[in-house]
């Protein structure tokens, strides 16, 4: 018969579990002595004494040294699998509008990416109980070191990009900042567990985990930053009069509109106009050059030796786009007005122009592109007035949209943004201008120095094609017509 007990308890390691080996073999760990008894009892081996020492053998530690923390081990792991469920919400719920809603395949890369990062964090959630129990998976601690370095990682990333602007109202900010108190206690607690013991082939996972984070930094900075600074919009606009008929005492000129995206950027259209010009030109006698340059360009006008700057006059005006639409590479679509004046009127010449703002769809979105907003000659009640009181206050027409960024990720470390557009007849009738602009205030007529810079949006002005015609070649092509 062999003198060696039945049971060996060895001494508490640092957890505070106590190695249990049963006829000589590892049998399980306990915390207590109550688990102790249990494993016994499922071992059939309920009839031993814990007090007979030639049955049980106390190594290093008697009977009477349980030093596990019952509570303070659920309340870590609870601290652990809460956080990191909260954070799972977050990464998904961040990566998800970007997974199933860009038409870009870098922006879906990094959503899935970042759901990637949350499902992960999902399963650290489960393998979190067992890595403060008695970790019997021996991938537990791993992955919910995983978890706890992609929040520290993803979530340093967020506060990094709401650093940019530093917005405290961020609706946001709140939940980034408690992350961040989390993830820190988290990796100082797992820290000090040594999470990383035991892990099978630990430098592969640490590899893996380094690539996925690169990936999801570099598709941020591509779509945020490279690819809207290398492949600039081509939308081109065009205005054509064509052949003028009289009837009764009018003449009425057809005119046709451009517009052609002829680049490899899809673009909004925020605002668009459209304008014919009566021009009247009234001769003078030859003045000294020098003379005359220095006058009109004094007065802001160019120089025309032996004519007085043109007189305007506005007979058409309009939008070559709904405010909001967009152009794809390669679409094309056409305006056609007809124009209609008195034939005894004082023209020289018709004048065409065109003038649009673009904005690009892979740098921003319009979710639900933009609406009126208001007009200057009748503010809402309440609003204050967007310029000075009349006569000096210009026709405007505000348009007002929602607008995000094509990354998820720079949305929600910001305030909303706002797209404000106006189209403004000019006092003048020189043409009919426009203007479009982002920034966090609503409503448009609230005027503020919180615009902000144009090509983080992609916002660029272009001034179309237009046509030039004399009236009188116009009229005597209509009279040879009517002949």
């Amino acid at each position: 018969m062999s003198d060696e007990p039945i049971v060996v308890v060895h001494a508490p390691d640092h957890r505070g579990l106590r190695e249990v080996w049963i006829r000589g073999e590892p049998a399980d760990k306990v915390w207590s002595a109550r688990e102790l008894r249990d494993l016994l009892d499922r071992s059939r081996l309920a009839h031993v004494d814990l007090d007979d020492r030639e049955s049980v053998e106390w190594r290093d530690a008697g009977d009477d040294i349980w030093p596990d923390h019952r509570a303070k081990r659920f309340r870590d792991g609870a601290l652990l699998a809460f956080g990191l469920l909260g954070c799972m919400v977050l990464l998904i719920s961040i990566g998800q509008v970007d997974a199933f809603r860009s038409p870009y395949i870098v922006n879906r890369m990094s959503g899935f990416l970042l759901m990637a990062g949350g499902v992960v964090q999902g399963v650290a959630a489960i393998a979190a109980m067992d890595f403060v129990g008695k970790r019997s998976w021996p991938y537990s601690g791993a992955l919910v070191l995983a978890g706890v370095l992609i929040a520290l990682l993803s979530d340093g990333l967020l506060l990094a990009l709401w650093a940019t602007k530093q917005e405290f109202r961020t609706p946001l900010l709140p939940v980034f900042v408690a992350v961040l108190i989390w993830a820190l206690w988290a990796a100082w607690f797992l820290a000090r567990q040594r999470a990383w013991r035991g892990t099978p082939h630990p430098r592969s996972i640490a590899v893996g985990f380094m690539i996925t984070s690169a990936l999801t930094a570099a598709n941020l900075v591509k779509t945020s930053w490279y690819e809207p600074s290398v492949a600039p919009v081509f939308v081109a606009t065009s205005a054509k009069f064509g052949k003028a008929t009289i009837e009764s005492g009018h003449v009425r000129v057809p005119v046709v509109f451009k517009v052609k995206n002829t680049g490899k950027v899809p673009a909004y259209i925020p605002i668009s106009t459209y304008w014919v010009i009566g021009r009247q030109i009234t001769p003078t006698e030859a003045d000294t050059a020098e003379e005359t340059w220095k006058r009109e360009m004094e007065r802001g006008q160019d120089f025309d030796l032996y004519a007085e700057p043109p007189k305007g006059t506005m007979i058409s005006a309009g939008e070559l786009l709904r405010a909001g639409g967009y152009v794809n590479p390669g679409s094309e679509f056409e305006i056609r007005r007809i124009i209609t004046f008195p034939s005894n009127a004082s023209f020289t010449a018709l004048e065409a122009g065109t003038e649009i703002r673009t904005l690009r769809k892979d740098k921003a979105t319009l979710s639900s592109g933009l609406a009126v907003d208001g007009y200057s000659w009748s503010p809402r009640e309440g609003a204050p007035r967007p310029c000075a009181e009349p006569p000096n206050c210009y026709g405007f027409v505000y348009y007002t949209g929602n607008i995000e960024n094509s990354n998820n990720m720079i949305n929600v470390t910001r305030m909303p943004r706002y797209l404000h557009a106006r189209w403004i007849m000019h006092p003048h009738a020189q043409n009919a201008e426009i203007g479009a602009g982002v920034r966090p205030s609503h409503p448009a007529q609230v005027q503020t120095d919180d615009w902000e810079d144009e090509k983080a949006y992609g916002l660029e002005m272009i001034h179309g094609g237009g046509d030039l015609v004399t009236l009188k070649t116009l009229l005597a092509d209509a009279v040879k017509d009517n002949e």
